[in-house]
């Protein structure tokens, strides 16, 4: 298990390796399917809430269930959830009126199936879609103290840009990350400060 880690850690520094294999997706939608992956729906919404109750506390950022069926039915989300509903993500088309970026809502693995790579085939699956909708900039937030989601993230060619106090309640912190899919952007080390805003 450790080698094919350290395997992919080796590949996801490689920013071209990482831009095919996502170009690769976005070519083939249909992957994700095979995958074991496939766009959720309204019709999800008993699964995801339980999986969201078994990954999250209301105090950890747990979807009500208003929020949950306004995403599922917001035209400017994608939902993909895993064919046993051990897993999902949720992304956001989000913009400003000069920039468009996707935002990683929501990622949830089964803790039974943490560890076996479902988080990174979910995520690649997203860039996919960015890629799709000519999104090439991707942000979301962490748990500070989630060091298995954050080394997933760096892995995945995420950057962490900001620490931001009391996030998701008092004392416990975020961190924002950034992704750009673009390769001649990805090297740039200033954000534009209107993807904040």
């Amino acid at each position: 298990m450790g080698s094919s880690q350290s395997g992919a850690g080796r590949e996801a520094l490689n920013p071209f390796l990482l831009i095919n294999r996502i170009m690769n997706l976005a070519s083939q939608p249909e992957q994700s399917a095979m995958s074991g992956l496939r766009q959720a729906t309204v019709d999800d919404f008993n699964r995801i809430a339980a999986l969201e109750r078994a990954c999250f506390g209301a105090s950890e950022g747990e979807f009500s269930p208003r929020q949950l069926r306004a995403l599922l039915r917001n035209p400017n989300v994608f939902w993909l959830i895993g064919v046993d509903a051990d897993a999902v993500a949720c992304w956001l088309k989000a913009g400003n009126g000069r920039k468009r970026w996707a935002r990683l809502y929501s990622l949830a693995v089964h803790p039974g199936l943490r560890g076996q790579g479902w988080g990174e085939r979910l995520i690649l699956a997203g860039f996919a879609w960015m890629a799709r909708n000519g999104l090439d900039v991707c942000r979301a937030e962490v748990k500070q103290n989630n060091t298995a989601a954050r080394r997933l993230y760096a892995g995945l060619g995420f950057q962490e840009i900001a620490v931001l106090p009391h996030y998701y309640e008092p004392k416990h912190h975020g961190v924002r990350l950034i992704k750009r899919l673009n390769p001649t952007t990805a090297s740039s080390s200033k954000i534009d400060v209107a993807i904040g805003k």
